[in-house]
């Protein structure tokens, strides 16, 4: 006969702990497997969103016709959620693409402009009359010219001594300049109305202010009648707007953000990269440094002639010992005659990118890249040379690969010039 036994209540309890710690190891590892599992799903759909953002930018440069990547969203064979924005930001097309699967979401944003492989050096408007080189002159890559050619010229003494006028190919150019794509004159002739004003979020201003913006976010925006923009950072999406000047010191910092005003003075020394977009005047100083993608911009609206204000200097001034790595546009609706530069780049000032001038351009510096031109003037020892070159050098091969600039008509945007945050 076997008698029964008693369990101390302490080995019960030892027990059950012991099954409690099994329990909840066991729930672990459960929970651990299928957190796992989720994460490695969620890795999954994420890679994928941003394999088919990407592959959405490169079909919007393939397709002939952009119009039909802009139409309603659509879904790919995984069930991914593709929309593409088209915008602009200053002068440049914003492209936004943002694909979505459930509650994931990924979104990129660039900035587009045109590359082209050979990017012409010079293109002079056939005005029925000669271009004339003399001093230092170089220029190096494909020029379109008048029907009347290029010739050796003298200034000053200063007379040309090169074995060629050109390095590089010789084409006819035509009585009418290459035409900007037309939203980019849309919007230029946009943001330079004199009654525009830019919409967004409106920050006061304030000495020492620092703005980061992203371009997620909504537009921010400060306006002024007069703005001296000094010791402050502005970054991103963010709008300057001023009903009558703006003026840039060195001990501001901006990157990436849009001026606006009639008369932009930017002093010398500064530093940064934005737009700046006039209705009137832009002046850089000396020893300015503003990397890509910079972007100077006057447009001039068309006023009666007893109006019209008559500026001595250029509308346009690049100043001794500056860089520009960006563009520098200047468009005029009035059909003046005028004999004055309306871009003005000075000696040792350079240029990296694009000049293109609607008017007068009197170069002193260099272009690294291409210039677009009406005529080109030079003032020298009190005297006005016509359609003259006088030590202003354009070299087409020094301009990067990387490159992308305006939008010239039948020449869309094809790459990303930058990507926004």
């Amino acid at each position: 006969m076997i008698w029964p036994k008693k369990v101390k209540a302490g080995a019960l309890q030892f027990v059950l702990f012991i099954g409690t710690i099994i329990a909840v190891l066991l729930l672990s590892f459960v929970l651990v497997s299928y957190s796992h599992m989720l994460f490695k799903k969620k890795t999954n759909t994420t890679i994928a969103l941003i394999q088919t953002t990407d592959q959405k930018f490169e079909h919007l440069f393939t397709t002939s016709s952009s119009q039909e990547a802009f139409k309603n969203p659509k879904n790919n064979t995984l069930g991914i959620r593709t929309n593409v924005q088209s915008s602009y930001w200053g002068l440049m097309e914003l492209r936004k693409v943002t694909s979505k699967k459930g509650k994931l979401t990924f979104t990129k944003i660039a900035l587009m402009g045109n590359a082209e492989k050979e990017k012409p050096a010079l293109y002079l408007k056939d005005n029925q009359r000669p271009m004339v080189v003399a001093g230092d002159t170089k220029i190096i890559g494909t020029s379109y010219l008048p029907e009347q050619g290029i010739k050796v010229g003298n200034i000053g003494g200063d007379g040309y001594t090169k074995p060629q006028l050109v390095y590089g190919k010789q084409l006819r150019s035509r009585s009418k300049l290459p035409q900007l794509g037309q939203t980019v004159k849309n919007q230029l002739s946009r943001l330079a109305y004199p009654y525009f004003e830019p919409r967004g979020v409106e920050v006061k201003y304030k000495k020492g202010i620092v703005l980061k913006n992203s371009f997620m976010e909504e537009t921010l925006t400060i306006k002024g009648h007069s703005l001296n923009l000094e010791e402050l950072e502005l970054t991103g999406n963010i709008t300057i707007w001023a009903a009558r000047k703006i003026t840039v010191h060195n001990s501001a910092k901006l990157q990436d953000v849009v001026l606006i005003a009639p008369y932009i003075e930017i002093g010398d020394g500064v530093q940064g990269y934005f737009q700046a977009i006039a209705s009137e005047h832009i002046k850089v100083g000396k020893s300015c440094h503003l990397d890509y993608p910079t972007v100077l911009a006057v447009k001039k609206r068309k006023v009666p002639d007893n109006e019209r204000n008559h500026f001595v200097e250029p509308e346009i001034i690049l100043g001794s010992r500056s860089s520009i790595s960006g563009m520098l546009l200047y468009l005029d609706e009035n059909k003046t005659k005028a004999l004055k530069a309306n871009i003005k780049i000075e000696e040792n000032a350079k240029v990296t990118g694009e000049v293109y001038c609607r008017q007068n351009l009197e170069l002193k510096g260099s272009v690294h890249g291409s210039v677009i031109t009406n005529f080109f003037i030079t003032l020298e020892n009190g005297k006005i040379y016509q359609n003259h070159l006088f030590n202003g050098k354009i070299e087409a091969s020094l301009l990067p690969q990387e490159y992308g600039g305006l939008c010239i008509e039948n020449k869309p945007a094809n790459q990303v010039m930058k990507w926004l945050y």
